[in-house]
């Protein structure tokens, strides 16, 4: 769904937006809109401290209106030294704001959390789509992507469209269904 077919400018959504002050556009945004969602990991390095590095680097998530987002937008461009310079992400044929659904905010949610089935998420160029499936069971039912051979392995790869493409840990054959 595109916004332009939205009459509703107020409502909050989910936007990506991309930046180049990662760090200081989830602080800084995260007092202007409704919520702020960063995907970081730790990363830890021998013989040095620990800390925090993007999972999708310049790439922040949104909940705001359409109204609030465009406004921020421009006042980072006209301000740059007193906010936060980003543009929101755009259908690339069509240059009309993306929105990100709820579902696929809890997807990235889901798999950018710490914990032993850790996901690797990678640029979108990363990958070329093949078989169309659906996930009928477990923790990712409902989540649907495309199969991928990645390091020998298959995987159900999920693609955020214009921004980026997850891949699903080891999902059993069992649990998928073709699409089409």
């Amino acid at each position: 769904m595109n916004v332009n077919t939205l009459d509703h400018t107020h409502e909050t959504q989910w936007f990506a937006i991309r930046t180049r002050q990662d760090f200081r556009a989830e602080k800084v945004l995260g007092a202007v809109c409704d919520e702020v969602f960063f995907p970081k990991k730790i990363v830890a390095v021998p013989g040095k401290r620990a800390h925090k590095r993007a999972i999708i680097p310049h790439v922040l998530f949104i909940k705001t209106s359409l109204a609030n987002a465009l406004a921020l937008e421009a006042d980072g461009r006209k301000h740059p030294d007193m906010f936060i310079s980003f543009w929101i992400y755009r259908y690339p044929k069509e240059n009309k704001i993306q929105v990100i659904s709820q579902h696929s905010i809890d997807l990235l949610r889901l798999l950018s959390m710490d914990g032993p089935s850790e996901c690797e998420i990678f640029n979108k160029t990363d990958f070329r789509e093949n078989e169309h499936v659906r996930v009928i069971g477990g923790v990712y039912k409902g989540h649907e992507g495309y199969v991928q051979r990645v390091k020998k392995n298959k995987h159900v790869v999920i693609k955020i469209e214009g921004i980026c493409m997850v891949m699903l840990p080891f999902i059993p054959p069992s649990l998928l269904e073709k699409i089409g």
